[in-house]
C-alpha cells in the first residue's frame, strides 16, 4: 500500500459513521506466499457520488501483530478515517484514530495501546466491493 494510494482511498470515502462489517482472517484470498492475511470491509460514503455507501475492502498482507476487541455493538463505527502510520518496515492501520486527534503515534507500541482495532502488516491493498443487495 503506498502514500499515494491510501490518498486515494482516503479522498474517494468519508469514514465518519462508516461501519466495519466484516474481519476475517487467513482467508484463501490476495497474494499466496505473502505470510498472515486480513480483510476487512467497511460501509464507507463515496465523497465524490453524493455520499452514496458503498462497501470497501481493506487487504493486508503479512499480518505480524493485530488487535481486535470485541465491539459493543455488532459492529465497530467509525468516526475518523483509518490511521496508516510506518514502523520498522511494517504499516500500522488503526481504525480508532480518533483517539489521537490530530497528531499520530510516536511508535508501533503506542500505535497498539488503546485502540480496539488495528493490525500491523508488510503490505496491504483497498478495492471497492459492490453494493450490499437491499
Amino acid at each position: 500500500m503506498t502514500e499515494d494510494g491510501i490518498a486515494a482511498l482516503l479522498a474517494r470515502y468519508e469514514f465518519g459513521d462508516a461501519c466495519v462489517r466484516r474481519v476475517m482472517l487467513d482467508q484463501e484470498f490476495g497474494p499466496q506466499g505473502r505470510g498472515r492475511v486480513a480483510r476487512l470491509v467497511i460501509d464507507a460514503r463515496v465523497i465524490d457520488e453524493g455520499l452514496r455507501w458503498e462497501p470497501v475492502c481493506l487487504d493486508l498482507f503479512g499480518v505480524d501483530r493485530f488487535r481486535i476487541d470485541e465491539s459493543g455493538d455488532f459492529a465497530w463505527t467509525l468516526y475518523d478515517p483509518p490511521q496508516f502510520t510506518r514502523f520498522d518496515g511494517l504499516i500500522q492501520v488503526d481504525l480508532c484514530a480518533e483517539r489521537f486527534g490530530n497528531l499520530h503515534p510516536s511508535n508501533a507500541q503506542e500505535a497498539f495501546e488503546g485502540s480496539e482495532l488495528v493490525f500491523a502488516a508488510t503490505d496491504g491493498s483497498w478495492s471497492a466491493l459492490q453494493p450490499w443487495e437491499s
